[in-house]
């Protein structure tokens, strides 16, 4: 795969100059052709598929669907380089829509090699990074000025329905956001009245009316506690994302401080070895980022153990990278993924209560920072939780990246 990363990268708004690009090249009699659009998600899945995709591939939808796109590409050099740039593009710049070009060879559905051009599009969905890919077929044939104008067309078309899924993704966090907050109120006041309605019967109710009453309580309170966790992922990925110079040893401090009443019923140990003395960062987030990993630590624990919590970090040539680890439950192999989707939850809430948020709000902290996260553990020993922070990030008081960046 042909990746030059760097400097590659464009807004959307650059379309018009990458055809006018196209339109040079076929004067060398190397052409590229629109033929096709899938849709890929963070776990390289393809989730969309057009019939224009199966002309040039011939893989029907229904087969198609699911699989990794990996499967498409002809050599293990490709499908290293295909993840390179996944990693690049998925982390690369907080709520771009991120335009970058490469040429592959992709397997056909009877088997022979095809060259190809993929140009990626990645875009946010309700916090989730998804890219559409326009496929072109390389032809040693030249477009006729008409072709030109229709591809031209087809570009412009495409740019629209990029804009409008844009602008239908900010709408979506909106209304999340808008949603769980109205939420509240009603919920608040059936909360209110049956507790009311609970002490003006008292004398009346029997075990099995105290019980259902106990039911209606304890569900007010559920659903309470996924509003404010939807409210808190929504705020992560709707608000201002301003990047300064800090010391993560004061953001650590502040956590810790804030988790002393269950640091002391716990008797965990927190151990903070060599870390960076200054990283960039969003200071809020990055306090709710080892909020939530040292809590995790200290909460699922083995019972008959003491938490025993470290935190190290080092320098890297492009990131700063974080290791918080624990001597917990631990997590099978099969979950190191799973842990990260919203509302996941590996436990019953009667054993580790808690809405299962938290580690998908870790993730969308560090994907605003540039940066990846990732688990290791030992089934019934402990965990290792592993954070990068990049340092190519944008200081306030924009948060967008310049130019050619």
């Amino acid at each position: 795969m042909t990746s030059n990363l760097t400097g590659q990268f464009s807004d959307r708004t650059s379309g018009n100059t990458a055809f006018q690009d196209n339109t040079t090249k076929s004067e060398n009699n190397t052409t590229k052709y629109v033929e096709g659009l899938i849709v890929v998600n963070n776990l390289h899945q393809i989730i969309g598929w057009n019939p224009a995709s199966k002309s040039l591939t011939g893989y029907n939808r229904k087969h198609i669907i699911g699989s990794s796109v990996l499967d498409l590409l002809t050599s293990d050099t490709e499908k290293k380089a295909f993840l390179d740039d996944f990693d690049q593009l998925s982390n690369h710049c907080d709520n771009e829509n991120i335009c970058h070009e490469s040429t592959v060879s992709i397997f056909t559905h009877s088997g022979q090699k095809k060259p190809v051009k993929f140009q990626w599009n990645r875009m946010v969905v309700v916090g989730v990074p998804l890219f559409s890919i326009c496929i072109y077929s390389i032809s040693d044939k030249s477009l006729s000025f008409e072709d030109f104008q229709e591809k031209e067309l087809e570009l412009i078309r495409k740019e629209k329905e990029l804009a409008k899924l844009a602008s239908s993704n900010r709408q979506l966090e909106s209304f999340a956001y808008v949603t769980s907050h109205d939420l509240k109120e009603p919920l608040r006041s059936i909360g209110n009245f049956t507790q009311l309605l609970g002490k003006r019967l008292e004398n009346k109710l029997d075990d099995t009316d105290r019980e259902f009453f106990g039911f209606v309580t304890s569900g007010v309170k559920n659903m309470n506690s996924l509003i404010e966790d939807l409210l808190t992922y929504s705020r992560v990925n709707s608000g201002k994302h301003e990047v300064v110079t800090l010391n993560p040893k004061d953001s650590i401090a502040v956590v810790i401080n804030s988790l002393h009443q269950r640091i002391v019923e716990t008797n965990a140990t927190i151990e903070i070895k060599e870390i960076p003395e200054a990283i960039l960062g969003n200071p809020t987030k990055i306090k709710q980022l080892f909020q939530n990993l040292i809590a995790n630590a200290i909460k699922f624990q083995n019972p008959e153990k003491n938490p025993m919590i470290t935190i190290h970090g080092r320098e890297e040539a492009d990131c700063w990278t974080f290791t918080i680890s624990d001597n917990g439950i631990g997590i099978k192999e099969e979950y190191y993924k799973k842990v990260f989707g919203i509302f996941t939850k590996l436990h019953h809430k009667s054993v580790y209560p808690g809405s299962g948020i938290g580690l998908s709000v870790c993730q969308r902290i560090v994907e605003q920072h540039d940066g990846e996260i990732w688990v290791d553990s030992v089934f019934e020993e402990g965990t290792n939780f592993h954070f990068s922070i990049g340092k190519d990030q944008c200081l306030q008081p924009t948060t967008k990246c310049p130019e050619g960046h």
